[in-house]
């Protein structure tokens, strides 16, 4: 399995090659993901809650 480049090595990389430098699509994606989690724990914690009252109303 040969790869199509002639010399496939990491020695001619300078630095970093970051694609999302300066675009206004990070906080975009922050926020997104920020809220996931936020829902995730709210959804959580409300499961929980239930859970745990129908455990004392047994």
């Amino acid at each position: 399995m040969g790869s199509p480049l002639k010399e496939a090595t990491w020695n001619g990389v300078e630095g970093a090659y970051y694609t999302g430098a300066g675009g206004g699509m990070e906080i975009i994606w922050l926020g997104v993901s920020i809220a996931m989690c936020v829902v995730a724990l709210w959804v959580g914690g409300r499961h929980e809650s239930e859970a745990y009252k129908r455990k004392q109303a047994e």
